[in-house]
């Protein structure tokens, strides 16, 4: 609790469920969105909570000329019309689509480009994660990537692990100066499990600096050995000792 007052740490959703329990005279809104007031009165009704309206289908799908789903591709600039749109084409008039090997083509299957930093050095700018789709929130993997389409944003997150019906989702960023987002269920569209990353970011040799030390280590073994050679023949010439010779 002192970290949390000191702004040291944020709180989980375990933490902010124990708050609740422990002072039910709080509001759950105020907590966690900051919604006036912050404590219920007598004349406020029963809390009644909002049933979660996610399916586990996508909102969006398309086909092939023969009549086989794809994998289509939401870059950044078609973001707001994707989650709007119920037909792909209020979306994109022409979508691009994405072909992987072993990996088939649906409407579970979905590409997005990943935009900010936050999952840095996870994923950079300008990737792409292909992802397929999240039927039940039971189902979600605990730490693993996921692409969070809510009501007003898509995000890639990495979640906490899975939630029960009506349960807020906790969001994490890889990138440690980024805090914990917690996402109400009833905000949820779709939820997508990465499953693979197309990246234009192409790591650095990590060995790099190491090879170059050896190619160092050899240029001033070789100098030495040169070096000791040209002081043996003028110790010789003039029939004197070096340091270190033996007698």
């Amino acid at each position: 609790m002192y970290k949390l007052i000191q702004n040291k740490s944020k709180p989980g959703y375990e933490t902010l469920m124990d708050i609740l329990d422990h002072y039910p005279q709080m509001r759950s809104e105020w907590l966690m969105r900051g919604d006036e007031p912050m404590f219920k009165t007598d004349d406020t009704k029963p809390e009644v909570k909002q049933a979660s309206s996610y399916t586990g289908m996508p909102s969006v799908v398309t086909v092939d000329a023969n009549g086989k789903e794809v994998i289509i591709v939401v870059p950044r600039k078609a973001e707001a019309g994707y989650l709007l749109a119920r037909d792909v084409d209020d979306t994109m008039e022409e979508p691009e689509t994405l072909s992987i090997p072993d990996m088939p083509g649906g409407k579970t299957v979905r590409a997005f480009e990943v935009s900010g930093n936050s999952m840095q050095p996870t994923l950079n700018q300008g990737d792409l994660v292909v992802a397929t789709c999240t039927e039940r929130l039971d189902l979600i993997q605990p730490k693993h990537v996921y692409v969070v389409v809510a009501h007003d944003r898509i995000m890639v997150k990495r979640l906490r692990g899975p939630v029960k019906r009506n349960e807020p989702i906790e969001l994490l960023s890889d990138n440690r100066f980024y805090d914990p987002f917690i996402l109400p269920q009833t905000d949820l569209k779709e939820l997508w499990q990465v499953q693979a990353v197309v990246t234009r970011s192409v790591p650095a040799n990590t060995n790099e600096a190491f090879d170059r030390m050896l190619v160092l280590l050899e240029m001033l073994a070789h100098d030495s050995t040169q070096l000791r050679g040209i002081l043996l023949d003028i110790a010789s010439r003039y029939d004197v000792k070096l340091v270190g010779e033996a007698g």
